[in-house]
């Protein structure tokens, strides 16, 4: 008779201790998948190169006026932390137009900071827009700019276009 009373006692602990494995084992499982969503491949990560060739949305006045070309190099830094250089020449020393900035990205999108000719006419630029590669290599990027925001602000679009390695 004594062990019919204990019994139960014990079977109540062992139901318990399974309840508790159970859902310390669901908060295990539910923090790993957390964790493993935020744990993703950095969209432009440390190291990378970045060739481009200026504003693509000049191509259309390729028979009227032209097409300005603005060599760009950039350099990622950190992961998502990239640093560019740009360099715009209009034929005379004081048409040369020099340009540092950078960008952050967050997945695809970034937003950046640039300063525009500092040897003739200091100024500052933000930027937002979208990184999009195909062909492995090859990128294009729209983005809205809001230059000379020293002078009188300057609302633009523009769409870079290069290559990463």
């Amino acid at each position: 008779m004594f062990f019919n009373e204990i019994e139960p006692v014990y079977l109540r602990h062992w139901i318990k201790s399974i309840q508790l494995m159970k859902r310390i084992l669901t908060l295990f499982l539910a923090t790993g998948l957390v964790a493993s969503a935020y744990a993703q491949d950095a969209a432009q990560p440390q190291g990378s190169w970045y060739l481009g060739t200026g504003d693509a949305t000049t191509l259309l006045n390729l028979f009227s006026t032209g097409v300005t070309i603005a060599p760009t190099v950039g350099y990622a830094v950190a992961d998502d932390i990239v640093l560019t250089a740009k360099a715009g020449f209009g034929g005379t020393f004081d048409a040369l137009d020099l340009s540092i900035g950078g960008q952050y990205f967050m997945g695809d999108y970034y937003v950046g900071l640039d300063v525009d000719d500092p040897l003739n006419n200091l100024d500052l630029g933000i930027n937002a827009g979208r990184y999009i590669d195909f062909k492995d290599v090859l990128y294009v990027a729209p983005q809205l700019n809001v230059g000379m925001l020293l002078n009188d602000p300057m609302v633009g679009v523009s769409i870079g276009f290069g290559t990463r390695f």
